[in-house]
């Protein structure tokens, strides 16, 4: 199976802050999302922000990086397995890829074409003839934040989206985003949509005889890969994200710094995750929900953070 990178930034906790509102723990938010590796399985591509070669936080997800490997052993790596005993999240030593590097900025570029909650396919080409034309298409979604509960219920039920609260712990819903699955990479498929762009792009790029190196389009979406929702209170955030998995798996990078534990919560493994740092100190949960194939994040930040008692409460009533 291929292992396609997820969004570094799989929530939108980068603007949880509407202004200059909790800069330092957006940062913290980002590092929890930066740690989701990858998904094996069917292709997929959320441009969420650091994995899929983008650069736009939102609800969920992104990554690589040429990291050096821990002393750990692979058997000491935390395992969540599925009823039927198959390992659905991995915990891995940290690495990188270098593959993100030469698509960032055609990824910004895709961005800049969109239109909010547009997902757009493009093609690169990064020298002139056939054989400098990419084969696969790349995606970017430019995210797209639902500002009332009802209207965020509405697109939940319209791509069938795992449902999350209005409320949580007493948070009131602030904002929610979705970000889609990409079509997968099956070209064989008869009125294949990613076979169709694929052909059309390519297309444009044959018949293109200036300096263009980048082919893209708008397509229409209606599947979820993932989907985050902020809270708040006062200056406090709960953040509440999923990934759909799609019948892959999960790899997390188990870093020095992250005390991870398993936990059980509602007859739910839980993974419970306390990250000390020279500059910076936060908690997180995380699980995997098997009836809908969802890893989760369970995140809080601003004037106010939960401890582990009000984590894990938290995710009892989730979970429930």
């Amino acid at each position: 199976m291929e292992r396609n990178k997820i969004s570094n930034e799989y929530q939108d906790i980068i603007y949880a802050s509407a202004g200059n509102e909790l800069l330092d723990e957006v940062d913290v938010e980002e590092k929890v999302m930066g740690r989701i590796t990858g998904i094996t399985g069917r292709k997929r591509s959320f441009s969420l922000r650091v994995m899929n070669k983008t650069t736009a936080v939102a609800s969920m997800l992104t990554l690589f990086l040429l990291i050096s490997v821990t002393a750990y052993a692979a058997s000491e790596y935390i395992q969540i397995r599925n009823s039927e005993g198959v390992v659905k999240v991995q915990h891995v030593a940290p690495t990188e890829s270098a593959e993100r590097a030469s698509y960032d900025k055609y990824a910004q570029q895709a961005e800049e074409f969109a239109k909010p909650g547009e997902l757009i396919a493009y093609l690169v080409k990064n020298k002139a003839g056939a054989a400098g034309l990419a084969t696969e298409l790349q995606f970017k979604y430019k995210e797209q934040r639902i500002d009332a509960y009802s209207d965020f219920l509405k697109e939940i039920k319209r791509i069938g989206a795992p449902m999350l609260p209005e409320t949580a712990a007493g948070y009131a819903f602030k904002y929610g985003v979705i970000h889609p699955n990409s079509p997968t990479t099956d070209t064989a498929k008869p009125g294949s949509l990613y076979k169709e762009t694929l052909n059309d792009l390519t297309a444009q790029a044959n018949k293109d005889k200036g300096t263009r190196n980048l082919f893209m389009k708008a397509i229409p979406w209606s599947e979820p890969g993932a989907l985050s929702v902020t809270y708040s209170k006062n200056n406090a955030f709960i953040g509440i994200s999923a990934t759909l998995m799609h019948g892959g798996k999960v790899f997390v990078e188990q870093t020095p710094e992250n005390q991870a534990n398993k936990l059980t919560v509602a007859g739910t493994e839980v993974i419970y995750n306390k990250v000390v740092r020279e500059e910076v100190s936060y908690d997180y949960l995380n699980w995997y929900n098997e009836k809908q194939d969802a890893y989760y994040t369970l995140t809080s930040y601003g004037d106010k953070i939960l401890t582990q008692e009000q984590f894990l409460q938290l995710a009892e009533e989730l979970l429930k």
